[in-house]
């Protein structure tokens, strides 16, 4: 049993100590000294065995978000371990900030961080909402390799079955992707974005329609949302590349799903993650928890008073290839239920 947890923390090792040590190194040590001294830290926990919680302090047993294998790091414990990933998230340096996106994006990917994140609920729901912030705050950065760290990493966080993204964490995670869809400079971030935007509103509809956070879900077809200009590329290198970017994501998502044998795991099947009462509609909008539909709905009508990709029914609204059963964008369905 100790063999395996030591195995367990060495593979939480992996992911942390590469990106803390190309933080510590690329750190300036006047504008950045704390930082590098918290990147130390956690770099020498990590080479030792996490003491046992005493029983004389239950409060220090309170489990926090990050997981190290099959066990549960105390509160504390994910604090200190995160803390140098947001603080370099928020650093507003690009050499430092690159690295810890990549790092939380693997996090999640591998499973390692666990709850719901929520900016008004306990601790760890603010711990990781905190850390999903610091990450859609290095958009700012305005680094077109960074910009795909990002999608990548929010997309990996919608997907997950270990984390959970609702409210106001949700509604700044679309506006970020929103935000790098308008505003990149590179036409290759600006279709990724668009097709991240999609794969996630399909994931939410479809884990709704399933009352369900497990329920298998297929890549999109990246093809059917190009438009002309987009289009324009002779050997359909952009095309290919979005669709594996999107692929990689969901097939990272469904090994950690099922490790072994599909549907044979414990979170098979319906789990309960979104309990609903009857449903008299097969409109995939009323299938939405009230609170994240309403979100939804507020980031449309703010995409349309831009004058962003959103137009009036009957057009292309730029992401018209989430339809509803009968036929509709979710563009377009949003105009009738008003």
């Amino acid at each position: 049993m100790a063999s395996e947890e030591a195995d367990s923390r060495s593979r939480l090792a992996q992911v942390l100590a590469p990106a803390l040590e190309k933080i510590v190194k690329n750190a300036s040590w006047r504008k950045h000294s704390k930082l590098a001294h918290e990147c130390k830290s956690v770099l020498e926990k990590l080479t030792k065995p996490l003491p046992s919680t005493p029983d004389s302090e239950p409060e220090s047993s309170v489990p926090g978000p990050l997981c190290d294998g099959p066990t549960e790091l105390s509160l504390a414990d994910s604090e200190s371990f995160l803390s140098p990933l947001i603080n370099a998230c928020n650093s507003g340096n690009l050499k430092i900030a690159d690295p810890s996106v990549d790092c939380v994006q693997k996090l999640i990917a591998h499973g390692y961080l666990r709850g719901e994140a929520d900016p008004s609920g306990g601790p760890e729901a603010k711990l990781l909402s905190k850390l999903i912030e610091s990450v859609c705050k290095c958009r700012e950065l305005g680094d077109e390799a960074v910009e795909l760290l990002i999608l990548k990493t929010l997309l990996s966080a919608v997907t997950s079955i270990s984390i959970r993204i609702h409210g106001d964490c949700l509604l700044m995670i679309v506006r970020t992707c929103y935000d790098i869809y308008l505003e990149s400079k590179n036409v290759v971030n600006q279709t990724t974005a668009k097709a991240s935007l999609v794969q996630m509103l399909v994931i939410v509809f479809r884990r709704m329609e399933a009352d369900s956070s497990t329920v298998p879900i297929q890549p999109i077809v990246v093809a059917e949302l190009m438009e002309p200009v987009e289009k324009s590329d002779p050997d359909n290198s952009m095309t290919q590349f979005v669709q594996g970017f999107i692929t990689k994501i969901m097939q990272d998502i469904d090994v950690v799903l099922n490790p072994a044998t599909p549907g044979k795991g414990p979170l098979a099947g319906h789990d309960g993650a979104f309990e609903t009462t009857t449903v008299e509609t097969t409109n995939p909008a009323d299938l939405l928890d009230s609170t994240d539909k309403d979100m939804l709905d507020a980031k449309y009508w703010e995409i349309r008073g831009r004058g962003g990709s959103a137009t009036d029914e009957g057009q292309d609204c730029g992401f018209g290839a989430v339809e509803d059963p009968a036929g509709e964008c979710w563009g377009c369905l949003q105009d009738k239920r008003q």
